[in-house]
């Protein structure tokens, strides 16, 4: 019988093996003039909320487990990333950091990440464009891969070592909509 789930034991033969999910955050209200909220401010809609406990009870049925999850300190993203604790087994600590703030630098993520390298399995959330940059960045795609992150989108990518020294490897890149029919 095949499972999607990965077994303790898979897990076991790459003990060294460093992951990183990066996820968008989830659908929040809109900006504009009727809203007059500083963009930093805005939360999730109730549906955004909704669709990333599917999100996430999705990635947690298909056997996501991770050590710290890191925001950027954005309310939506901050959010996002309770909502993914709140899903997974571990609960594990969050913290925010504001090179995942709209326009922040990939390798100061990654600067950020090192701090705590010993934590193997981490989960960023942040914004567009930005996270598809860092993912093009970490896998060696380049500034000009056609990559993007639908809201509430995550990828995996996975390192021998962190910082990586050479381009990580991109194990999956799922839509919202493939999270959710995991649940």
């Amino acid at each position: 019988m095949t499972t999607t789930k990965e077994s303790d034991e898979d897990r076991a033969k790459r003990p060294d093996e460093y992951e990183l999910y990066i996820m968008r955050h989830g659908i929040a209200v809109m900006r504009g003039p009727a809203t007059m909220m500083d963009d930093a401010k805005r939360p999730l809609t109730p549906e955004g909320k909704q669709k990333m406990r599917e999100i996430a009870a999705g990635l947690a049925n298909a056997g996501m487990e991770v050590d710290w999850i890191v925001s950027s300190p954005l309310v939506r993203a901050v959010q996002t990333a309770e909502v993914v604790s709140e899903e997974l087994k571990s609960q594990p600590p969050l913290d925010q950091c504001d090179a995942l703030r709209p326009d922040g630098a990939p390798e100061a993520v990654i600067t950020f990440l090192a701090k705590r390298s010993n934590r193997r399995r981490v989960l960023v959330v942040g914004h567009e464009p930005d996270l598809s940059q860092l993912a093009a960045r970490l896998i060696g795609a380049g500034r000009n891969a056609n990559m993007s992150f639908k809201k509430g989108g995550c990828c995996l990518v996975t390192f021998t070592e962190f910082p990586p020294k050479s381009a990580g490897r991109l194990m999956w890149w799922l839509t919202p909509r493939v999270m959710r029919k995991l649940g």
